[in-house]
């Protein structure tokens, strides 16, 4: 069993993302030997990265970025959903990164879904880089949403049908991502 947390990357209380990370974690769930769950990013109230060292020499020492850390290291892989903001991710988002220890995510899968007026492309492309530090395994296959054709009035989440494959494509890429990082692990 591949346990997958969908973490939703916007803190932001009308975001559209929660109901992006629910349908991401049905469709995962479609996918044999796959148990996906929401991590609402929200819910950690992280607070700005000032610790006194890099999480790279030190694990974070605050206890909210402590119980992040723990509750990422109880999933096999990820899959991260995230709006657009300026051409990237959300600050709240990579501030959440950036209290990762390396080794929780070191050598794990990784899936990568957003939304925005380009169709996200843009933050998928910042978390490629971002996550890299991490030596994690991204995978090819993302989902990308259009705030236009995905969304009613841009706040109903309505994803067009032809994405209905793409989750399970991604996950499956996800799976056979985590077999073969296991033995590095």
């Amino acid at each position: 069993m591949t346990k997958i947390a969908v973490i939703s990357g916007s803190v932001r209380p009308a975001s559209v993302g929660g109901p992006v990370a629910q349908w991401v974690a049905e469709k995962a769930n479609t996918v044999e030997g796959v148990e996906a769950s929401v991590v609402e990013l929200a819910a950690f109230n992280l607070p700005i990265f000032v610790e006194d060292f890099p999480t790279a020499m030190r694990p974070a020492q605050d206890p909210a970025a402590v119980k992040w850390n723990e509750t990422l290291a109880s999933y096999d892989a990820y899959i991260f959903i995230t709006p657009e903001y300026n051409h990237s991710i959300p600050g709240a988002l990579k501030n959440a990164i950036d209290f990762i220890t390396p080794s929780v995510l070191a050598n794990r899968a990784v899936g990568l879904v957003s939304y925005s007026f380009s169709a996200g492309h843009r933050p998928i492309e910042a978390l490629r880089l971002i996550l890299a530090n991490f030596t994690t395994g991204v995978v090819g296959p993302q989902v990308n949403l259009h705030l236009a054709t995905d969304f009613e009035d841009m706040s109903k989440f309505a994803p067009a049908a032809y994405h209905d494959a793409e989750v399970p494509t991604m996950v499956q890429a996800i799976v056979a991502q985590d077999r073969a990082l296991a033995a590095l692990r």
